[in-house]
């Protein structure tokens, strides 16, 4: 229980004739409960108060890349392990691609039946132009009907509308085909960048799903973020030196203020901001929390008098 609800509770069980003490159901005047000192609250009770000296901290990685899986797979077989090194560019994990593959077989098969219906359509056409213009012959020579004459106009019309629907046909399987193409390729995942695997979100051999990260490299070293209460914003300027205190690490680090945000956390109620290391060790470890402990101001020099 917090301090201001047990502060409200008590007063709660006081106003009810609860506290201890208090003898309920009293007809007579003089039968009254003695009065009960209550210590007066402090000043200000806050929940989140900190009291350690300083701001929150924690080192991030400068650069970080979460590889996800762009599409789901049965089965991911990973070709790094936790701490690997690699490479921009390098294979990192392959997805199961059978069915994708399937459908690729599949696209094949829809699109080479796509294209011999742009063949008979056009087929088709050609014969329906050969009648045209024999029944044209016909009507001009007085030896053909104008009926015969718009049944073959139609029939080139109908076959030409055949040949349009074949071709577009034609080319939505081709798209499609180029699309599922593309997609068992990237069914390959590579590092965007060189560093080293950090997190191994999936385990080999177990199913992704799309969307999902498989693993995540870092590098670049460390940077820090912190933390600054409401209430001490400004305390601190891009551009100064400030001390970092980490957990487990007796001998302080100097890092000097890159970024701070502009505006106020509104859960948080806190500026984030970031510093960079001035000369950082080598074995700093990302996840690492500790403590900004800024630098009191320097006194302006006084004035000498004349």
């Amino acid at each position: 229980m917090t301090g201001r609800t047990a502060l409200g509770g008590l007063g709660l069980a006081l106003a009810l004739g609860l506290a201890p003490g208090c003898r309920g159901g009293a007809t007579d005047a003089g039968d009254l409960a003695e009065p009960i000192d209550v210590a007066a609250p402090a000043d200000r009770l806050d929940d989140r108060a900190d009291d350690k000296p300083g701001f929150l901290a924690a080192l991030t990685p400068k650069q970080a890349a979460d590889i996800p899986a762009p599409y789901t797979s049965a089965r991911a077989s990973l070709a790094v392990k936790l701490g690997d090194s690699v490479t921009a560019g390098q294979v990192v994990a392959r997805l199961d691609d059978r069915q994708l593959r399937q459908e690729l077989d599949a696209g094949r098969a829809q699109l080479r039946t796509a294209q011999a219906a742009v063949i008979q359509a056009e087929v088709d056409r050609r014969g329906a132009e050969i009648v045209l213009t024999r029944e044209k012959a016909a009507e001009a020579a007085g030896v053909g009907s104008r009926a015969d004459l718009a049944t073959a106009t139609q029939a080139v019309a109908k076959a030409s509308a055949a040949v349009t629907v074949a071709r577009a046909t034609a080319e939505e399987r081709a798209t499609r085909l180029a699309q599922l193409q593309a997609h068992l390729s990237e069914m390959t995942l590579v590092s965007p960048i060189a560093g080293s695997v950090a997190l191994m979100y999936a385990q080999d051999g177990a199913r992704v799903e799309e969307g999902r990260p498989v693993l995540r490299v870092i590098s670049g070293g460390v940077s820090v973020e912190f933390a600054i209460p409401a209430d001490k914003a400004g305390s601190v300027r891009p551009g100064d030196l400030v001390d970092l205190r980490l957990d487990r690490r007796p001998d302080l680090l100097t890092a000097r203020v890159g970024h701070i945000a502009p505006e106020l956390d509104a859960v948080a109620q806190m500026v984030i901001a970031d510093a960079d290391l001035v000369e950082p060790p080598p074995d700093l470890q990302p996840g690492t929390v500790g403590r900004i402990l800024p630098r009191p101001a320097r006194p302006a020099a006084a004035r000498p008098t004349k």
